[in-house]
């Protein structure tokens, strides 16, 4: 690996991707995951491969960097494996903005479609009528927050496709103290990096800086260009990849 991004999901994480694109650096967000290395990453979290043939996957595909899940948790393990990677960490003013933009941006996601269309749409996915390699992303996703915020799962489970929760409205309310709690995980991940990464290998980042931390950091020049801020959802990138490519199947 040469790039390893660490930040949690609304740390502009999807705008960095653009940054390093931007930059010359191909990356593997969420969507080019699941299309790509979804099974190398299922395959490494059931314990039946190293981390070294997640890292020949992304060398194959000519990747030069990860972004999301589930790259970003194991970032310590892909750095390593990576003797030369560096790290970019992005990070909100704080964790109070962090974790209000994680919990405006959920609700967003659960309403989107409304009801029943968000319960249905997510049943389906789990069932693996809109994609297998999605479905392989959600097991994944699953499997993280079990290993990573094991202590905040309860019988409710975590996705509103659950037959139990057939609104958007009661998923976020059941949700909402779980993203809440989530911010000592956001806290020590931050700390994490910054002790176990060189100081010289590793940026901690918030867009707001601008290009010249990170160009400084990765030896470019900075664009002549304005940051190109992203804030999609992740449903409405994958449907349109979907109509316009046919290639995640």
């Amino acid at each position: 690996m040469e790039i390893i991004c660490a930040g949690y999901p609304k740390t502009s994480s999807k705008s960095c991707s653009n940054c390093l694109r931007t930059l010359g650096f191909k990356v593997t967000d969420y969507v080019e995951t699941a299309e790509f290395l979804s099974d190398v990453w299922v395959e490494y979290v059931n314990g039946k491969c190293s981390i070294r043939k997640v890292i020949a996957e992304y060398n194959k595909h000519g990747f030069h960097a990860n972004q999301d899940i589930p790259g970003n948790m194991y970032w310590e393990e892909l750095f390593h494996a990576s003797p030369n990677a560096k790290v970019i960490l992005t990070v909100r003013d704080n964790t109070e903005v962090w974790n209000r933009s994680m919990i405006s941006f959920m609700k967003k996601e659960s309403s989107k479609l409304g009801n029943p269309g968000s319960w249905l749409f997510n049943r389906f996915m789990e069932l693996g009528w809109t994609s297998p390699k999605m479905l392989k992303m959600q097991q994944l996703t699953k499997d993280i927050k079990r290993f990573f915020f094991g202590r905040f799962h309860s019988e409710v489970g975590w996705f509103p496709s659950d037959w139990r929760v057939l609104t958007w409205q009661r998923n976020h309310e059941l949700m909402l103290p779980r993203w809440q709690a989530m911010q000592d995980k956001y806290e020590a991940q931050i700390r994490r990096v910054k002790e176990i990464v060189p100081e010289e290998r590793h940026l901690v980042w918030n867009i707001k800086d601008g290009w010249e931390p990170l160009c400084e950091f990765l030896g470019k020049p900075v664009p002549d260009e304005a940051i190109p801020v992203t804030n999609f959802s992740i449903q409405v990138e994958l449907n349109r990849r979907q109509q316009n490519r046919r290639r995640i199947s």
